[in-house]
């Protein structure tokens, strides 16, 4: 199993989810899957682990203690990271119509099975 089989497995249980990638602390994206093109993982993936890194110390700042997953709800669609390990992210893009809880579950899901793989 590879890292983008687990991304494509997320995707069969919800076909909303359009793409996804497992990036490194760097915010380089190690693998990636996209449905159907059209996204910019790469770019995603260097900005979303920078945000998840600022909302991680703000939320330590406020006592949340770390943060472990960042949600964000567009006009065009939904986008998850979950952290995997110290060193690695995983991160989804939806369609606006997905379901945000089985997207949670599926991300924590996948997230478990590539930290195995790690």
């Amino acid at each position: 199993m590879t890292f983008r089989d687990i991304i494509e497995g997320m995707h069969r249980k919800e076909p909303a989810i359009r793409g996804g990638a497992l990036a490194g602390s760097d915010g380089l994206a190690v693998e990636e899957w996209s449905a159907a093109g059209g996204l910019d993982l790469p770019a995603l993936c260097a900005e979303m682990v920078q945000f998840f890194k600022e909302s991680g110390r703000l939320a330590h700042e406020q006592g949340l203690g770390g943060a472990s997953e960042v949600f964000i709800a567009g006009d065009d669609g939904l986008l998850f990271l979950q952290r995997v390990t110290a060193d690695y992210y995983l991160l989804l893009v939806t369609a606006p119509g997905a379901v945000p809880g089985k997207c949670r579950f599926l991300l924590r899901q996948g997230a478990s099975r590539a930290r195995e793989m790690l």
